[in-house]
């Protein structure tokens, strides 16, 4: 296992710093164009643009491979900066960044951007010290991971001792939008989760129920096996995770690789982005997979709160059964009024995905099928989950996914 630890400050530098790590002169765009693919040797100017999309400070990433595009680029020394530019190519701000270098992405959030509208930024390289971040932390304990922000828990990843791994608490402003373990009521359906095989439709496997027992036992787990990576930093963290599937006989079932990556934007929205990989499920029947959201009690869905889906849909029932892009859970958590948005994927199958309950009301389930053929043999899903103040309207809810579906392009200028 790795853990990145990046910083909050270090990689700001001032206009001067700026200036010096350029070459002593800002670049203005036109000296950029001409420069041979774009690149100078200290330096490289960047275009995002927002498209057909409103953006409220979008997360994006750039990828850059420092060794080829620096030519004082010292490995363990050297870190990433990147600033502001005006129309003219002058360093107007310094903007927080993040550099994953097993990856090779450079990650930083565009403030608002109202659609058709462009930033430009300049990114160059340092060789001063970095100071510690303590923005975006993960801490592992030995059976889960404690998330932080800003010094504050936003989520609990409990990976060891369970049926399957899940997220709870999960906080918003006022609390956890998910309920933990325990109670008289479907005790399995625990926090933010993924799950495999329902109630063993046609002869899957349950990764579903957590029983040793008939009718839908005994049940399978997935099972941790580690952590490829524990990233943290100024703009996000990320988790990267190996699990495996096991029927209630111990029959291996498929392989997974599983990326989490947490970061906030502004008005109270938090961000968890869940990207899935898996091998080709060694198994029979309908093989769905879910993502699963069991609600707050507090919220009290359905008799209160507000469900509303990207259809247009309002009530409990109304959803229920329905394709939708997303799907929007909200109701009163702690002092104050919180909800937790499901997104998902065009990419997914079957998309846009079938939601609803599955057992009980105060839950919500998005359902995606393995298909039997597969290219290369693997299986991949993509999920975003937005936790945020308010209702769906209040939270923006459809400008925030239609920005998850259609990303900023971000290209050298």
């Amino acid at each position: 296992m790795t853990t990145n630890k990046t910083t909050r400050h270090a990689h700001q530098l001032s206009r001067r710093d700026f200036i010096v790590a350029a070459g002593a002169s800002v670049l203005t765009a036109a000296q950029a164009q001409s420069s041979e693919g774009s690149k100078s040797k200290n330096s490289i100017v960047v275009r995002v643009d927002a498209g057909p999309v409103d953006r409220l400070n979008e997360l994006v990433s750039f990828p850059v491979d420092p060794k080829a595009r620096f030519s004082n680029w010292q490995a363990g020394t050297s870190r990433l900066a990147l600033s502001r530019l005006n129309e003219r190519g002058e360093v107007v701000s310094d903007v927080p960044c993040q550099f994953e270098p097993e990856t090779r992405q450079l990650s930083w959030q565009t403030g608002h951007l109202r659609k058709g509208e462009s930033a430009q930024y300049g990114i160059c390289c340092s060789s001063e010290a970095p100071a510690q971040s303590k923005r975006y932390r993960i801490e592992q304990k030995p059976a889960h991971l404690m998330i932080s922000v800003d010094d504050a828990l936003f989520a609990r990843y409990n990976f060891l001792g369970v049926w399957k791994p899940y997220f709870w608490p999960v906080n918003g402003s006022a609390g956890s939008v998910v309920r933990g373990a325990g109670g008289g009521d479907h005790p399995h359906h625990t926090g933010l989760y993924l799950a495999y095989g329902g109630h063993g439709e046609g002869g899957s496997a349950n990764i579903w129920s957590d029983w040793d027992e008939p009718p839908y036992g005994p049940c399978g787990k997935m099972l941790h096996q580690r952590f490829v990576r524990l990233t943290e930093g100024p703009v996000y963290a990320e988790f990267v995770e190996e699990i495996i599937y096991v029927k209630g006989n111990g029959d291996k079932i498929l392989d997974e690789k599983r990326v989490s990556r947490i970061w906030f934007a502004d008005n109270g929205a938090r961000f968890l982005d869940l990207s899935f990989e898996t091998t080709k499920p060694l198994d029979v029947g309908k093989k769905p997979f879910m993502l699963v959201a069991r609600l707050a009690p507090s919220m009290n869905i359905p008799k209160e709160g507000h469900v509303e889906n990207s259809e247009g849909k309002i009530g409990r029932q109304e959803v229920q059964r329905k394709r939708a892009k997303w799907v929007d859970c909200a109701g009163k958590v702690g002092k104050g009024i919180n909800g937790i948005c499901l997104f998902d994927h065009p990419q997914n199958p079957e998309y846009p995905g079938m939601w609803g309950e599955v057992a009980v009301a105060p839950q919500m389930t998005v359902v995606h099928h393995s298909p039997d053929k597969l290219p290369q043999d693997r299986f991949h899903l993509k999920f975003r989950v937005c936790i945020h103040d308010g209702n769906a309207k209040d939270a923006q809810m459809d400008a925030r996914y239609q920005s998850y579906a259609s990303p900023m392009k971000v290209t050298s200028c």
